[in-house]
């Protein structure tokens, strides 16, 4: 048996390392705040945290998603870890359209926005604080561009016990109801191309109403073309005009399907050159 007084230091451990929320790091930036959170107050060995830059926009300034659009850059995230410690992709919110004039659309997001990254705590990390260092940069945007940047860092506890924040437990929780889930089994996506437009056609059961698509890629499609969508008993078929970049056929048209008043999705469709078929 240990003595009383290990077990008084091990017990006084878990209590550090479990019950104090990492401070969240605040920068007032170009006409935003940006500040790095965590979703943990601390961590285990080998498990996965969820990290996060949240934005706070000033009204009418907007950023960009990662595919801009017609103008803009994303963000970019480099990162600075401890020993073993690995970030994921960042974890992109369903964007907006952004359109000011006829010829240009832009997609990214106004108000505020948390941009969350997967942060895989290896299995042979010590406990203490892990201290996460990241240098963020983005492009920031109204009638004018200014490009930013911020270093940024948050101390995470890593030790036996995990624990949530609760600090920022909504804020993450809404985030994650923000991002496109995976395409359902069931739905079927497919893309004719015509001379002048690609026709995505989709198959979900069920009459689609409104949706709009955002592509991954950029120079496919124009994008401040107008979408038109012609409702289908099992679906919706959607045009989309080609981009006058785009110089040579492509086999998959990538990008998320978004439902207003309801969800996200990512949506790999094939492209064909067959003859338009309805959806019966």
């Amino acid at each position: 048996m240990r003595p009383l007084w290990l077990r008084f230091v091990a017990c006084l451990a878990c209590f550090l390392f479990a019950g104090a929320a990492p401070p969240p790091e605040k920068v007032q930036a170009k006409h935003a705040q940006v500040e790095f959170l965590s979703q943990q107050m601390a961590v285990r060995p080998g498990q996965q945290a969820m990290v996060g830059v949240h934005f706070v926009l000033e009204a009418d300034w907007h950023i960009y998603w990662v595919n801009s659009g017609d103008s803009g850059q994303p963000p970019v995230l480099q990162w600075h870890l401890p020993e073993g410690f690995t970030a994921g992709e960042i974890q992109w919110p369903r964007p907006e359209r952004m359109q000011n004039t006829p010829q240009l659309a832009d997609y990214g997001y106004h108000g505020d926005v948390l941009l969350a990254v997967p942060l895989r705590v290896p299995a042979s990390a010590r406990p203490g604080a892990a201290v996460i260092n990241l240098d963020a940069k983005w492009l920031i945007c109204r009638e004018v561009c200014l490009p930013d940047r911020a270093q940024l860092r948050v101390s995470l506890p890593v030790g036996p016990e995990a624990r949530e924040n609760p600090v920022v437990a909504a804020l993450f929780a809404a985030n994650r109801k923000l991002l496109p889930q995976g395409w359902p089994a069931a739905w079927k996506a497919s893309v004719q191309t015509e001379k002048e437009n690609f026709v995505l056609l989709l198959d979900t059961g069920k009459t689609l109403s409104q949706a709009g698509f955002f592509p991954l890629d950029p120079g496919q499609i124009d994008n401040a073309a107008p979408q038109i969508l012609e409702v289908m008993p099992r679906g919706a078929k959607i045009t989309l005009k080609k981009s006058d970049l785009l110089l040579k056929p492509i086999r998959v048209l990538r990008g998320v399907l978004v439902i207003p008043g309801g969800s996200a999705y990512y949506v790999d469709a094939p492209v064909s050159a067959a003859k338009i078929q309805s959806i019966k």
